[in-house]
């Protein structure tokens, strides 16, 4: 080492270049400088298994929805079912019914949309603006139950569902829930739902699914060649009786087993409607039936079946009658293959011509099916 002054006398030091290692520092250096590459490539690798196993779970958890919406069921495999149901109850004034569409998607999630009629809630009939003409005796606009003439639905509901054997599990956003009893018709083309129970009051419901869309409707000349007498007419109907000691008493009738009152079908001029007619025994029109649909724009399935006494117009001095006739909307029940099995629907006849109030209203559920 070589020591001096440098500038402004200050002293410092000098090392003169660098000693030559020998040999046997080398090789301590060449193996020490191995040990640390093996050494920093068993640390990589050791990384790098870590990295992979924890990020394994992760990648399985990601795909887990998609797998499990994957195995969610259809409700026996269909899609869309026309739902009627309804709160009836003998005793109660306040009884409702709704009939909706629901629609089944494979990620377990449905939606809804209904048209809903209450005896708290006076609503008048509506003209669908179909007028049926050359059908039955009286030529007249067909009516329905207010609001049905609707193109869309008033209400609409979301939820998820699950199928536990022939169990339907239906919760609503908002906390409602239904239960439904499935069963397969018509060689598995056809759904069938029939009512359990819920959390909000209803009694009574059914209803029928496929995977014909909700715009697949089928022509009134069709449904005019169906064999209606194996269509079996069943029905849950809240009415009242009237005793002068008792008063007014309320009672859900109910039928099951046979056709519908008439069974054969007329095209009315206006080939979206049909007409059919019932006789007293001298041969006079006793009661007049129409078939339309709930309003002209078409693309949809949603009828109305609207029937009255003629000798009530007649009593009124009315062609066509504007008081308590029978108002029922009605959805058609198509199969997976475009066939006609009839329709599911509800009667919505509140009373708006009688000073009896809710005591001549008629409401319940019904279906025309085969």
């Amino acid at each position: 080492m070589i020591v001096g002054a440098g500038r402004g006398g200050a002293i410092r030091s000098m090392r003169g270049p660098p000693a030559f290692p020998r040999p046997g520092d080398m090789r301590a250096r060449r193996l020490r400088l191995r040990k640390r590459y093996f050494l920093e490539i068993t640390i990589r690798s050791s990384i790098v298994n870590v990295v992979a196993s924890a990020a394994a779970p992760l990648c399985a958890t990601a795909l887990a929805p998609t797998a499990a919406a994957q195995a969610v069921s259809l409700p026996l495999g269909k899609a869309n079912f026309a739902i009627a149901i309804g709160q009836l109850n003998a005793a109660s004034a306040a009884n409702w019914v709704r009939l909706g569409q629901y629609s089944f998607s494979a990620d377990g999630t449905v939606s809804e949309q209904h048209w809903y009629w209450s005896q708290g809630t006076r609503v008048a009939r509506a003209d669908t603006g179909v007028l049926a003409r050359n059908c039955t005796p009286r030529d007249c606009n067909v009516l329905t139950a207010g609001g049905w003439q609707s193109t869309g639905a008033p209400q609409t509901y979301a939820g998820t569902y699950t199928v536990n054997g022939t169990r339907l599990h239906i919760s609503w956003a908002g906390g409602l829930w239904e239960n439904w009893t499935l069963s397969t018709l018509a060689n598995g083309r056809l759904g069938n739902v029939e009512f359990r129970n819920s959390n909000f009051g209803a009694t009574h419901g059914f209803g029928n699914g496929s995977n014909a869309a909700w715009d697949d409707r089928v022509p009134a000349t069709s449904v005019a060649a169906t064999d209606h007498a194996k269509l079996v007419h069943r029905y849950h109907l809240w009415k009242t009786r009237h005793s002068p000691k008792t008063g007014y008493q309320g009672y859900v009738d109910h039928g099951d087993g046979a056709p519908f009152w008439v069974t054969r079908w007329t095209p009315c001029a206006d080939e979206r409607c049909l007409g059919a007619e019932t006789e007293t025994a001298d041969g006079a029109t006793h009661t007049v039936y129409y078939i339309a649909p709930a309003n002209g724009s078409g693309g949809h399935r949603r009828d109305t079946l609207w029937h009255w006494h003629t000798e009530h117009a007649d009593d009124r001095g009315e062609y066509c009658y504007t008081g308590n006739s029978h108002v029922k909307p009605m959805i058609q029940v198509v199969d997976d293959r475009g066939g006609f099995h009839g329709w599911v629907g509800v009667e919505a006849s509140l009373n708006q011509a009688t000073p009896a109030g809710v005591n001549d209203d008629d409401l319940g559920v019904y279906r025309i099916l085969g």
